[in-house]
């Protein structure tokens, strides 16, 4: 009866109530819920019992089925340091940054600490990094002994192996925003904003910037698009499929779902890899996507190129290498709105490749390989579970007493629920944080596990 009720949920993989079981938490549904849950089956194929938490809930997961193993996102993530130094003692915690690019170093290595000391991260036993140039960082500047820091890809990328796609006809054009200027999904106090983010030098705005270029360089976009989309849905009538990012107010963009109805679709559902497997292109502003480009094949069309000039002065190039750095030359830049029509229509008719062939740029291969460990001759999500899998071999189970804390979380996280800043609407909750009832992200990750390990069979 138990394995039945808990196999309904969409973040529960059960195996057996003796078997140890491992907690993966999620940051964001969209980004996270997909790949958590495929590295969760490779862990459920080595014996393990998974669940899949979220910012919201992660806690209240785990005293109620007390893990032997956390797979986190960030070192202070779902417990306070003290939390973590009690724990620890009978659970391991393994840490896996989910934008392990590493690129920014004063933007990572505080994400890596966890703090200004070495209260979060003393208290975790692996280290797990997409490529070998966070692996270094981490490493050097004494985070982590190199021991225990292991290379692994990234798990969202396993997706693309073997990926079917389909017909040139059933394909549309894709389109993604980066408005999170001014537009955010907690829909907070802008001011409050504004002040909070008057330190992020070298990740919205240069050094000599301030908060204001990163809200110009947003509008810029939302200009950009309305003026492509006016002829590419109005004019043209043609289809597009809109992404909006993930820390994007959902109801902002109801503006543009009115406005170039019936052709503009948005997706909010759909795992990323099997939404960016449906495009003929992506026209997109910045993102670390990006690299997925490459990986799957679609070519990339970047916004920026039509406001370089004055983008420069707004967000220099080379103090904002996430944003604005190398891996956007891997993509094509056009000057005008009437390039990106262009570069759209011969996507349509199945006639732009990619900007940059993998096989023909040794620079590309080496940024590719340092920051995102890509190629893997195997899956990533299979590399992670048996990280996971070699600090658990000699730890007992878990069967520690916290029902009280237990009773404590479970009251916490409904109220928590409605009066957090970050979940003012149910919309915004449901699309942020990964809930049991979400099922489809299980299914999807069922059948690409199905696939990988079957293409492993057979090699």
């Amino acid at each position: 009866m138990l394995s039945q009720v808990l196999s309904q949920c969409g973040n529960i993989l059960f195996t057996s109530p003796g078997a140890k079981t491992v907690l993966i938490h999620a940051d964001h549904r969209r980004r996270d819920a997909a790949s958590s849950l495929l590295i969760g089956y490779y862990l459920q194929a080595l014996g393990y019992n998974v669940v899949v938490g979220n910012r919201l809930l992660s806690r209240m997961w785990y005293y109620l089925f007390r893990p032997e193993a956390v797979l986190s996102t960030h070192p202070g993530a779902v417990f306070s340091s003290n939390e973590l130094a009690r724990e620890s003692k009978t659970c391991r915690f393994v840490l896996m940054h989910p934008e392990s690019s590493g690129m920014i170093r004063e933007g990572m290595v505080p994400h890596m600490r966890g703090s200004e000391t070495d209260e979060f991260s003393k208290h975790y036993t692996k280290v797990l990094t997409w490529g070998p140039f966070l692996k270094d960082m981490v490493v050097e500047e004494g985070i982590y002994s190199r021991e225990i820091v292991d290379v692994v890809g990234c798990p969202r990328y396993d997706f693309y192996r073997g990926m079917q796609r389909p017909p040139r006809e059933g394909q549309t054009l894709g389109g993604m925003s980066s408005f999170t200027g001014i537009s955010t999904h907690d829909r907070g106090n802008p001011l409050l904003r504004i002040n909070a983010a008057r330190g992020m030098h070298g990740v919205h705005y240069g050094r000599d910037g301030g908060y204001e270029d990163f809200l110009w360089a947003s509008a810029a976009y939302v200009r950009l698009f309305l003026e492509f989309m006016d002829v590419w849905c109005l004019d043209l009538r043609n289809p597009i499929d809109f992404r909006p990012y993930t820390l994007e107010s959902l109801d902002d963009h109801e503006f543009l779902r009115q406005r170039y109805s019936p052709f503009l679709k948005q997706d909010v559902r759909s795992p990323f890899p099997e939404w960016l497997s449906q495009r003929s292109a992506n026209v997109f502003c910045y993102s670390s996507s990006v690299i997925e480009s490459v990986v799957s094949g679609i070519p990339y069309v970047s916004l920026q190129g039509v406001i370089e000039e004055r983008l420069e002065y707004h967000q220099p190039r080379a103090e904002l290498p996430e944003t604005r750095g190398e891996l956007y030359d891997y993509t094509y830049k056009p000057q005008t709105i009437a390039e990106v029509v262009e570069l759209a229509t011969r996507a349509r008719q199945g006639q732009l490749p990619l900007r940059v062939r993998y096989e023909e740029s040794p620079r590309l291969q080496k940024f590719l390989w340092d920051y995102y460990g890509w190629p893997r001759p195997k899956p990533s999500s299979e590399l992670v579970a048996k990280a996971i899998h070699g600090v658990l071999e000699d730890i007992p189970l878990n069967h520690s007493n916290t029902r009280s804390r237990l009773l404590q979380q479970m009251v916490k996280s409904p109220a928590k629920m409605l009066l957090d800043n970050d979940v003012r609407s149910w919309r915004a909750s449901g699309d942020y944080h990964f809930m049991p009832w979400h099922r489809y992200e299980k299914a999807y990750a069922f059948h690409a596990w199905q696939r990988l390990s079957s293409a492993d069979e057979v090699q």
